[in-house]
């Protein structure tokens, strides 16, 4: 009998599973269940269930952060999701952690009997390979928390070193790839076990792991040479690349270099990731990690000789950008530049640009380009090499047609926008601060290029503004003075009654008053 945990917070909902479906039809009989997160964990790690049907929403862990922490304790329990919440994301951070299948509420009984099937068939699958294919793996040598531990991490946690003692040469490759759900696709179309087939043909040993949106080899060989080893990894690499470009996506494989010592594989591990991140940058489907060193040295090289010329790229000119972006990708796909470097000096140039503007025209240079933090932001997380070209290349034109506009027309288009804004709003709490921040300039700008070029503070204008609605509304309302006040801004009526009669000479209520003697005396003419 296979053994099954159902975490939900919603009590009906585990009472509903456990009764509704006839589990021991499928061979299934269930070990425990739980209504928060932080429960359940306590209770798998007691029952250890094969099988583990969680929702998503639950206090103390969600059921992602369960799944989570259920493999780094190097729980092998197969894992289904079911929950309200269709977000992508969810989904996406499923398929990374190897849940069996991600069911929305309210699933049908049917289909979470048949989800468990699916998962007992990957129980017995996975059996079944460690039985027959010892070649493929190291039977439980390396569990996936200590695996990630001493390969990801660089730790050194404790376990068995006998089964790695017979090799001599280990190295890492990390594969990524920026396509949709592309682990997925790869282990459904046999692209891991074809990998892990060729290199075991070729006398390599390996251990696999899935982590954050990669997938990690650990490669075990005796040879000859370290260099041996190298060239049959990246003959791998160049293999399999061209064989997922096939299919429509593509991978980038990074390749770390050979180490002697198992212990030693974060370094490798390190190498191939860098490595494997500048290609999927670049669109390169092969990097070689041994390189890594030397890319690193002549990136700062590079950005160094560069940066003392970028003062001529500050004001956009085309031929002078595009020679720079040209030059970019020429260091980049040449494996001369290591992407962050890039963003380094994208931003730095970005900086600079955006330093100049403000200089020369004395405004806040979000009026020009938005947020510059979010800006800067996002050439730091651009994912490839086109998307930071793209925001090079809108950013340059952004300023070009800036520099078309006379700071005059620019100015007036500002002032009236403000007044525009000020005679829909001026009722409402007015803040300058608030005012500054929604036309991206600074308060002290703002108050003084409006003053300058209207004559009046916003202040008065915006007094101006109320005092003539109030004087329409005394003399065409019967609206008591305090919703007057309330209705032209004023939360207080004393104050209002105040400002009234500073401007107009008389209070509200003579105001009126004298507005319908006239009104009357007009009639009786």
């Amino acid at each position: 009998m296979y053994k099954l945990f159902i975490a939900d917070d919603e009590q009906l909902v585990v009472e509903t599973l456990s009764a509704m479906i006839d589990w021991n039809a499928s061979g299934v009989r269930i070990v425990g269940t739980a209504n928060n997160g932080k429960q359940a964990l306590e209770r798998i790690l007691q029952s250890d269930p094969d099988i583990v049907l969680t929702d998503i929403r639950m206090p103390g862990l969600n059921g992602l952060e369960l799944i989570r922490a259920l493999k780094e304790k190097g729980r092998k329990a197969e894992c289904i999701i079911v929950s309200g919440y269709s977000e992508f994301e969810y989904a996406k951070e499923a398929i990374e952690l190897e849940a069996v299948d991600y069911l929305i509420k309210p699933a049908e009984l049917e289909e979470v009997a048949k989800t468990v099937s699916k998962a007992i068939e990957r129980l017995e699958r996975k059996s079944e390979q460690s039985g027959d294919r010892p070649e493929f793996r190291i039977a439980k040598a390396l569990d996936r928390a200590v695996f990630t531990d001493l390969i990801v991490h660089g730790n050194h946690p404790s376990f068995d070193h006998s089964p790695f003692e017979r090799y001599d040469q280990f190295a890492a490759i990390v594969l990524g790839s920026s396509a949709t759900l592309w682990l997925e696709r790869i282990k459904n179309n046999g692209v891991t076990d074809s990998l892990l087939g060729f290199l075991v043909n070729r006398g390599v040993a390996v251990e696999l792991l899935y982590e954050q949106q990669k997938v990690i080899l650990l490669c075990m060989a005796v040879l000859e040479e370290h260099t041996q080893l190298t060239e049959i990894l990246i003959a791998a690499a160049t293999t399999f690349s061209n064989h997922s470009s096939s299919e429509n996506f593509s991978l980038s494989f990074g390749i770390g270099p050979v180490v002697s010592n198992i212990m030693h594989v974060h370094i490798s591990f390190l190498a191939a990731d860098k490595a494997c991140q500048t290609g999927l940058f670049f669109g390169v489907p092969v990097m070689n990690g041994n390189s890594w060193p030397e890319i690193t040295r002549v990136s700062e090289r590079l950005i160094s000789e560069w940066s003392d010329q970028i003062q001529s790229f500050v004001r956009y000119e085309r031929e002078e950008f595009e020679a720079m972006l040209g030059r970019w990708t020429e260091w980049g796909t040449g494996r001369m530049m290591a992407p962050v470097t890039l963003k380094k000096a994208g931003i730095q140039w970005a900086n600079r640009m955006l330093d100049l503007i403000e200089q020369d025209y004395g405004i806040k240079v979000e009026s020009v380009i938005g947020d510059r933090t979010r800006l800067l932001d996002g050439m730091l997380e651009a994912p490839d090499w086109p998307s930071l070209q793209k925001q090079c290349q809108d950013l340059a034109k952004g300023v070009q047609f800036y520099l078309n506009v006379t700071k005059t027309t620019l100015k007036e288009k500002v002032v009236q926008e403000i007044k525009a804004y000020l005679e829909s709003h001026y009722h409402e709490n007015i803040q300058l601060d608030q005012l500054a921040e929604r036309f991206d300039l600074s308060p002290s700008y703002i108050s003084h290029l409006y003053s300058k070029s209207t004559g009046q503070t916003i202040l008065e204008y915006v007094t101006l503004l109320r005092i003539q609605k109030a004087k329409q509304l005394l003399r065409e309302s019967s609206f008591k003075i305090s919703k007057i006040s309330d209705n032209v801004g004023y939360d207080n009526q004393r104050y209002f009654c105040s400002v009234f009669k500073k401007h107009v000479g008389i209070s509200p209520g003579q105001y009126r008053e004298e507005h319908m003697i006239k009104s009357e005396d007009d009639r009786s003419s």
